[in-house]
């Protein structure tokens, strides 16, 4: 990456698109930010002056739990590939890096043995929620690196405005855990590490046209429980969950995490202080 790179965050006022606009401030200095507004990321050609003269893009997927694929799955693909066509168009583009999901390798198997890596695909959940539609394929002169974090938790920017899994922890803390339930065990990642390896894919030139996968360690809600009565003894938190089952998978995320050491990181930030600075940014410091 050259020394005074633009780089284009899309969803920056989302969870993860202000941790990677911090991200990239920490490593390039302050006083560098444009917002530019792009009301419509679905429609073609939108990102067509916003990429104008840019270096290297970054793209967030839109976000939301609705259960209808049908309300989320088109909008998501229409504005990727609507992106990626501005992107084609524009010569300086170097870098792509898109915010995939856990999801995308598999839905959550809880007590189930088994090994994700750059060949894993969800098969299930494409089968079930959607038919891909043909595309013709381009190949574009900038590398496209995919970034896959798992559960986002840790410090939220702004307490007055906490969207998406940033909420997650709050929720438990004030007792709210059973609309959390249906989320079952899975792998966490501090969205901290999280906006790193996107900077990572941005900065490193051999990082190209690969997989990232952002897991850190496996959780589920008895564990943030039993943390939480840790770290805030003081505190009373709800009971334990019965049967909720552990995500006892493996992945392959060891290049990853020499990414973070790339960084000036010693390793992922573990599940105790992404827990504890989360609450400090809510504003909760003593119970």
């Amino acid at each position: 990456m050259s020394l005074n790179p633009i780089v284009l965050v899309s969803g920056v006022n989302g969870f993860i698109g202000q941790i990677i606009k911090k991200a990239l401030t920490e490593e390039h200095g302050d006083g560098r930010v444009e917002i530019v507004a792009v009301p419509h990321i679905s429609n073609d050609g939108a990102f067509d002056k916003a990429v104008k003269g840019e270096n290297h893009e970054t793209l967030a997927s839109i976000m939301t739990f609705d259960k209808d694929p049908s309300k989320v799955i088109p909008a998501t693909v229409a504005a990727t590939t609507s992106i990626l066509n501005s992107c084609l168009k524009e010569p300086s583009v170097k870098s792509f890096v898109y915010t995939s999901s856990s999801s995308a390798t598999s839905r959550p198997k809880p007590n189930v043995k088994w090994h994700i890596d750059g060949s894993t695909w969800n098969d299930e959940d494409v089968k079930d929620a959607w038919k891909p539609e043909s595309e013709d394929e381009k190949k574009p002169s900038f590398t496209v690196n995919v970034v896959l974090p798992s559960t986002n938790f840790g410090p939220v920017i702004s307490s007055d405005e906490i969207s998406s899994t940033g909420n997650f922890l709050k929720m438990v803390y004030e007792g709210m855990i059973l609309p959390l339930q249906g989320v079952l065990p899975q792998y966490s990642v501090d969205v901290r590490d999280t906006g790193r390896l996107h900077v990572a894919a941005v900065k490193f030139p051999d990082v190209e046209n690969r997989w990232i996968f952002a897991r850190s360690e496996p959780y589920n809600w008895n564990k943030v429980l039993k943390v939480f009565r840790e770290i805030r003894p003081e505190h009373k938190f709800p009971g334990d969950i019965p049967d909720l089952g552990e995500d006892v998978s493996t992945v392959n995320n060891a290049a990853d995490e020499k990414l973070l050491v790339r960084m000036g990181w010693k390793s992922w930030t573990s599940f105790k202080e992404l827990m504890d600075e989360s609450l400090k940014s809510y504003g909760v410091l003593m119970s």
